[in-house]
């Protein structure tokens, strides 16, 4: 990309002429927007000197464009798919439908491909670790490699491309990616500020097409070297689409705000999709695709609901289980004809790429699986069926593990922690058990780059949350779904008794480090946990609240410190102290809590 010497002053942007993709499309023309669309309303776009937007094509109506929009989002570097019966290609049957798509629009007037994505390209394969700590240690982005062979034409930066460091980030793009990267929302980051654009302009045999990126404000966890402010999406694009909107036949917005506030997939703040579409004039932008919430839209189609003011909404779940496919029509005027997903495992995969770009890059990743970590204890709580089972359903070893290491990993770098609490949301499978450990098992085990949390809370609401804790369990007889039940570290003793249902749950003789709770009433504990606590129990939450009456303990709401480590890497590092996950490093019960059944349970109130 290139980007102007001249700053643009206030309510202005600057047109730069931009190289697209080189794998892309044969006579696909790229121009940048460059400057702050944050600052107020975008009055004039200013081209840079010498830089000219071709003429516009006149299309009458009897004759029509038919521009082909792919579209991906949140693959989070799952380039091919690792599974216990061998690599799965992903991304390369991807690569097969863009190219196939490419051909067949070659040489045609009226018609064009743009491969986007709509943010979240990192974090949660093992490819993450390919990127090393430093721009020194870097080896490769996995994923602007990939997108960059394929001609992939631009991507949104979503939550997740931030967690690595600003720093790191800037070094995979100047190296990796050969598209340009959207955010019109996120400003005031040194390291990004010539590498990040507000938007892009396509000129696809004629039509113009206008890209705006955002950003959601949520979920992001900065290091100490990151400088940014996420601006409201909403204000942003407001002072940026009129503008644009004039001097394109087409604008798409990709969105990584996340579908809607009422996700319960992943923290949307202030606005989604739906939201951000309710508030613009009907029909201001052609189309959205969106990401963040991982969210399978229009499956079979567009459906009515995914229309909201007259702007489709798009969005092709996650992992890059789906293609997702937008055709746009355009003439005297430009509408979206048709929306469908497609699942990539029923593409054939291209085999040049899968050979040339993608099995270089699974090699290494295959180097990094290998590393060894030390042993597992032969203890079934260890397991992937416990740990998918039965984890909030009693004390667990897995859990005892977890939550005693991340005490330990804190203290160990001088950071006051008293306690730990861990829910399944931390975990995504099990381990060898009684086996050899090596990185890729706990790899799998911890895959996302969620950090360490610390949070402030008083011995009352520390009484809360362990009573709150009990209408959590996995009762016996009902099914099984993720209700954010915590496990706390040795500090925390108490019982759970059941009751006849789970309204009438309740934790007694709860202790902490050997005296009552109520001695601790008045105390400040610092609790450390994921970044992700209790998010994937939102959904059950709301059923409880509305439906069961149950009065929850909201955690999110207290007071707490989002730390730039690694919960994973903190992981590693007590595994690799003490030779692996042992019964020595408190990967064994202990007693800490039980549950008492409804018989057992009346007769311990009568006493």
């Amino acid at each position: 990309m290139t980007q102007s010497s001249q700053p643009p002053t206030p309510g202005q942007l600057r047109l730069i002429r931009g190289r697209a993709n080189p794998n892309g499309g044969d006579e696909t023309l790229l121009f940048l927007l460059a400057g702050d669309a944050t600052a107020g309303p975008v009055w004039d776009i200013i081209p840079d000197p010498g830089v000219k937007l071709p003429h516009r094509r006149l299309l009458g109506a009897e004759q029509s464009f038919h521009l082909k929009i792919l579209h991906i989002n949140d693959l989070h570097g799952h380039i091919t798919r690792f599974t216990p019966y061998g690599d799965r290609p992903v991304f390369s049957r991807i690569v097969w439908r863009l190219r196939e798509l490419r051909r067949r629009v070659r040489g045609d007037p009226d018609a064009g491909v743009l491969a986007f994505s709509a943010g979240d390209d990192l974090v949660g394969a093992v490819f993450d670790e390919l990127l090393g700590e430093d721009p020194e240690s870097y080896q490769v982005h996995a994923g602007y490699r990939v997108y960059s062979a394929a001609g992939f034409d631009a991507a949104a930066l979503g939550n997740h491309d931030l967690d690595m460091g600003t720093r790191l980030l800037a070094h995979a793009i100047r190296t990796d990616a050969t598209f340009p990267l959207l955010s019109a929302n996120l400003v005031g980051c040194p390291y990004l500020a010539d590498l990040i654009y507000p938007a892009a302009i396509f000129v696809v045999k004629g039509v113009r097409v206008g890209v705006i990126g955002l950003t959601t404000p949520g979920q992001l966890h900065p290091l100490p070297e990151s400088r940014w402010t996420v601006a409201d999406p909403l204000q942003t694009l407001q002072n940026l689409l009129p503008a644009l909107r004039a001097m394109c036949d087409v604008v798409i917005l990709l969105s990584h705000l996340g579908y809607s506030t009422s996700a319960t997939t992943a923290t949307v703040q202030g606005m989604g999709d739906v939201e951000l579409a309710r508030n613009l004039p009907p029909g201001a932008l052609h189309l959205i695709v969106g990401g963040h919430t991982h969210h399978v839209l229009n499956e079979q189609g567009l459906s009515v609901r995914n229309i909201v003011n007259g702007i489709p909404i798009v969005q092709a779940g996650t992992l890059g289980r789906f293609l997702g496919e937008v055709d746009i029509t355009v003439c005297r005027g430009a509408a979206v004809t048709n929306a469908r997903l497609t699942s990539t495992a029923s593409l054939p995969e291209d085999q040049e790429f899968e050979r040339d770009t993608v099995q270089p890059l699974v090699r290494k990743a295959h180097l990094l699986f290998a590393r060894p970590l030390g042993r597992v204890a032969d203890e079934p709580d260890l397991s992937t069926f416990a740990v998918r089972n039965t984890f909030a359903a009693g004390e667990s070893a897995m859990a005892n593990f977890l939550a005693d290491s991340l005490v330990a990993y804190c203290r160990s770098q001088e950071l006051t922690v008293d306690l730990a609490v861990v829910d399944q949301s931390t975990v995504r499978c099990g381990l060898p058990v009684g086996g050899e450990l090596v990185f890729g098992d706990w790899f799998n085990v911890m895959p996302f780059a969620d950090t360490i949390r610390l949070m402030q809370i008083t011995g009352a609401e520390l009484k809360a949350l362990i009573q709150d804790n009990a209408l959590r369990t996995d009762r016996p007889g009902e099914p099984h779904t993720e209700r954010g039940f915590l496990h706390f570290s040795r500090q925390v003793r108490y019982r759970v008794l059941l009751g006849k249902k789970r309204a009438e749950a309740r934790a007694v003789d709860i202790t902490v480090e050997g005296r009552p709770i109520d001695e601790h009433l008045g105390r400040t504990f610092t609790v450390a946990c994921s970044s992700f606590v209790r998010q994937p129990a939102r959904e059950w939450e709301r059923y409880a609240q509305e439906q069961l009456g149950l009065y929850l303990v909201d955690i999110r709401r207290w007071p707490h410190r989002d730390t730039s480590i690694f919960l994973r890497d903190a992981l590693v590092a007590v595994i690799r102290k003490h030779g692996g996950v042992t019964r020595e490093a408190g990967a064994r019960r202990d007693g800490r809590v039980v549950f008492v059944e409804e018989v057992a349970a009346v007769e311990a109130v009568k006493k």
